[in-house]
């Protein structure tokens, strides 16, 4: 649930509270320097309910020109969370498809021509076949997403959403090479966004998804996702890239093991 900004006016979708006068700010003011916090000027504390807060009154907010406001919301949003950012460019890029012609052949992954078209393994996660196929993988990355980069940052959710994109790229194109023997494009961003699903079932096992209406442990719901690609996998007619899939599922899960035994990453 996003929240404003007490600070610019800004909703956040993963908002900071902070911890000296309990006001909640965006990623860009979630400092005690960004946001003018009285605790950086005056060192007399108040106790609250166990912990130590300033009255969010004392905040001097900071006014913004409404001309250039949606803008700098747009500019916050891309700055507070790369998972949103890449779920408003894949959007874009879905427009693009349309709009300019070759886009679309240009950048889908073809798995024999891997070798003079290597940014196919990278811009084929920015396509998608229809409206259906953009809904449902744009719902994944909107309700995942933000949850594991809130877990292990932004730097590392980007790590973790563009390796097991490739990986899932170099799964499919193996798989289609030397098991299916055929050539078929590959677009979509479903093999990353496994990736982060898998990385976050390790990370937060005892997250409750729905599942058809179902609710059960995000841990099963991939179980039971997995056991439909190997059950599918290789059937003649079948358009889901589903060794794209599990490919993304060994790298998400590699991740998260590595995140686990590290240490880096937040639990909650």
């Amino acid at each position: 649930m996003t929240k404003e900004c007490y600070y610019c006016g800004f909703r956040d979708p993963m908002p900071f509270t902070c911890k000296f006068c309990g006001n909640s700010y965006c990623y860009n003011h979630r400092l005690p320097e960004s946001h003018n916090c009285p605790g950086l000027l005056e060192y007399k504390f108040k106790s609250r309910d166990g912990g130590i807060f300033y009255n969010r009154d004392s905040v001097i907010r900071r006014k913004y020109n409404p001309v250039l406001n949606p803008l700098k919301n747009i500019i916050s949003t891309m700055k507070s969370s790369y998972s949103l950012t890449i779920l408003i460019l894949i959007i874009v890029s879905f427009f693009l498809q349309y709009i300019i012609p070759g886009y679309f052949s240009y950048l889908a992954l073809s798995p024999f021509n891997i070798s003079s078209r290597p940014w196919t393994l990278v811009t084929h996660m920015f396509l998608h076949s229809g409206p259906i196929h953009l809904l449902f993988n744009m719902m994944f990355l909107f309700f995942f997403g933000p949850e594991l980069e809130r877990r292990i940052g932004g730097k590392k959710f980007l790590l973790v959403f563009f390796i097991s994109g490739i990986i899932a790229a170099v799964g499919y194109s193996l798989w289609s090479i030397f098991i299916l023997k055929q050539i078929s494009t590959a677009v979509g961003a479903s093999g990353a966004l496994f990736g982060i699903f898998a990385c976050l079932a390790v990370l937060a096992p005892d997250i409750v998804v729905y599942l058809y209406f179902i609710p059960m442990k995000i841990t099963y719901a991939l179980i039971f996702f997995a056991l439909l690609d190997l059950l599918f996998i290789g059937s003649s007619g079948d358009l889901v890239a589903r060794s794209a899939h599990l490919s993304g599922v060994i790298a998400g899960l590699a991740f998260g093991k590595y995140f686990k035994k590290t240490g880096r990453y937040q639990r909650y």
